[in-house]
């Protein structure tokens, strides 16, 4: 601190427009350019002291100083995923994340996704901030429906349909690998399963496309033909392809949804295809919430898009500060960097 003294009367003082915070060697102008740097998801604590001339553990200590994360209120669609936190101090492996469905931000982070660490956290808010919640949007893991329905009484409960295609999708690719091992690696067969899959999944191939030589079968093929070929292998293969197109056509559906759900319900059983049994339990005991997924709030069909787009910001902060042990520290890491607010010089 600079002090100046009086030619008068000799007298000294300090100056009152302080640089830096009380007994503090850093700057305000250092402390500012430093919770700007980290405003960036992909910026680490390292390449912030590298950048501003000071210690790493200088940085992590104003970080922890300045950044104060108030706790968001409950918004009426709320989403909520979990995303794996490595090397955490926290006795879990995922740490749970609530969205804002409508801002597209993060409302808060819990260090675990188990159900006691749900409560502790949901006790607390006001039951009538709860009560202003109309959608709550999960993946199908239980504990989250059995919370919701516990806090979130007036809330209408739906599943992300995008995980119950991904479960479909990845029962279909089952059934794909049982048949490829029936198969010797030089046949034609195990051709088409091995180097073709991408046309059981990918509906934003153009399968009438002009068709190329194949050197396999020794002819001009298009993708259709390639398809057609790969669906006759197996009559399992054939229905869990078509069961799987008459879902998306029912997902993308608006109308007579409960009729149709029902239908595609009885045909999975029928299929009797073993890699679906599972798929077949998970279509009956999420009925309700699926359905639910279909309904609309400002024109946008509930879903965890959001969830989905910002995790890819959340992973990238943990991988390049390798995971951030102190769970507390990792939540306002995470939320400062994505929401990009709460900082606050003290």
């Amino acid at each position: 601190v600079k002090r100046f003294r009086c030619r008068n009367c000799n007298h000294s003082f300090s100056d009152p427009k302080h640089l830096s915070p009380a007994n503090h060697s850093v700057s305000y102008a250092t402390v500012l350019q430093v919770m700007d740097l980290l405003k960036t998801p992909g910026m680490t604590f390292k390449q912030v002291a590298a950048q501003t001339g000071i210690s790493e553990t200088t940085v992590v200590r104003i970080f922890d100083d300045h950044c104060h994360i108030p706790r968001i209120t409950f918004p009426e669609a709320v989403c909520i995923d979990e995303v794996y936190t490595r090397n955490s101090s926290y006795d879990s492996k995922f740490s749970c994340i609530f969205y804002d469905f409508s801002k597209h931000s993060i409302i808060d982070i819990l260090p675990s996704r188990r159900k006691r660490e749900l409560h502790r956290y949901l006790t607390v808010i006001p039951k009538k901030e709860l009560e202003n919640v109309k959608y709550v949007c999960i993946d199908m893991y239980k504990p989250y429906k059995d919370i919701c329905s516990i806090y979130f009484k007036k809330a209408t409960i739906c599943v992300d349909s995008f995980h119950v295609v991904k479960h479909l999708n990845d029962d279909l690719n089952q059934i794909r690998i049982r048949l490829s091992k029936k198969y010797p690696s030089d046949s034609q067969e195990y051709y088409l399963l091995k180097n073709f899959r991408f046309l059981l999944f990918d509906r934003s191939i153009e399968l009438d496309n002009k068709a190329k030589w194949n050197k396999k079968f020794q002819r001009f093929l298009n993708y259709r033909q390639l398809l057609d070929m790969l669906l006759s292998i197996d009559i399992d293969l054939y229905n869990g392809y078509n069961l799987k197109e008459r879902y998306i056509y029912f997902n993308n559906s608006s109308s007579d949804l409960e009729q149709k759900l029902d239908s595609l319900i009885n045909d999975f059983i029928k299929a009797n295809i073993p890699e679906f049994q599972e798929f077949v339990g998970l279509l009956q005991h999420w009925r309700i919430e699926i359905l639910n997924s279909f309904c609309m709030l400002h024109g946008k069909r509930i879903n965890n898009s959001v969830a989905e787009s910002l995790n890819s910001q959340v992973k990238l902060v943990l991988y390049n500060s390798k995971g951030i042990r102190n769970s507390e520290r990792r939540r306002k890491r995470i939320m400062y960097a994505i929401n990009k607010s709460g900082f606050l010089i003290k």
